[in-house]
């Protein structure tokens, strides 16, 4: 009580420049202390992780104080699986100690993708059609039938494969094409001393 009675004996304008006072000097603490809040200053070399295993790479970016996550998962047949193939922010940038490594990861299955029918088409759009779903044109073989150069049966390990049926993603699809009229040879048997029968 008497801490407020004394408050309010003293004139008004002491009271506004205390007040003031007392702002400014809360104003300058926090400023000071705002580096210590945000780590500022506290800079980390992020590791190279791309190629390493997830489970690896998350156990060396938490060992060296960063936060990790998962951001995507994407097939590369070249890469293992499982294994990083991008991360964010790039190997060698300085960042914060406490800061966040998004990883990108190789799944451990390749996606399914729909076969399409190609029979009837040319071996050059048949072979673009299979790069653009990610898949890879396989062995040619050709048998006669007038259609030179026409896809006349697609197969996957020797077996026929039916337009609509789920294939992995990077699957080697081999083509049976048309030879062309008279583009097959036939051995001719020995037929001298034989009667007509």
């Amino acid at each position: 009580m008497e801490a407020i009675d004394k408050l309010l004996k003293k004139p008004l304008w002491v009271n506004i420049l205390t007040g003031i006072g007392a702002f400014i000097v809360l104003l300058i603490l926090f400023f000071f202390s705002l580096g210590w809040i945000t780590g500022n200053g506290k800079t980390e070399k992020v590791p190279s992780v791309v190629g390493q295993n997830a489970i690896a790479a998350q156990k060396i970016l938490e060992d060296k104080g960063f936060q990790v996550a998962l951001q995507d998962s994407v097939y590369v047949d070249s890469v293992a699986k499982l294994a990083v193939v991008k991360q964010s922010p790039e190997a060698d940038a300085l960042v914060k100690s406490s800061r966040t490594i998004y990883l990108t990861i190789n799944r451990s299955l390749p996606p399914l993708v729909e076969m399409p029918n190609l029979i009837g088409f040319s071996i050059r759009s048949a072979e673009m059609y299979l790069q653009s779903l990610g898949l890879r044109l396989g062995e040619i073989s050709y048998k006669p039938d007038m259609a030179r150069n026409a896809v006349l049966e697609q197969l996957i390990n020797d077996m026929a494969i039916k337009p609509g049926t789920k294939i992995p993603l990077g699957s080697s699809v081999s083509f049976i094409l048309g030879s062309g009229i008279g583009g097959a040879e036939i051995d001719v048997p020995n037929l001298v001393g034989m009667t007509l029968d």
